[in-house]
């Protein structure tokens, strides 16, 4: 079942919408639609994946804004630590803000 047709192609407005693959492009869909898309949109690809493996896709994410981690921290359960953009956020503190 391709339900990829589902979501807005304004998410992916940098590659070619037509070639995204629910497999292979797993952590972009994910960041994407936590980032920019729509509640019925994550609720969407959180059914196709599955809270369990949305959890560990979730974790591996290189960056998510600081808004976006503490939704998916709350929505997920998912302690700060195991986070791996929250990690990475910590190791590259901006002292000049």
């Amino acid at each position: 079942m391709n339900l990829l047709p589902n979501l807005s192609p304004h998410l992916f407005w940098d590659i070619d919408f037509s070639q995204l693959d629910w497999n292979k492009h797993q952590l972009l869909i994910v960041e994407r639609v936590i980032e920019r898309g729509t509640y019925k949109e994550f609720r969407l690809v959180e059914s196709h994946y599955g809270k369990k493996e949305m959890t560990r896709i979730i974790k591996n994410l290189s960056y998510l804004h600081i808004k976006d981690i503490a939704f998916v921290h709350t929505y997920f359960d998912i302690p700060l630590n195991e986070l791996k953009c929250y990690t990475r956020k910590q190791l590259n503190q901006n002292f000049w803000n």
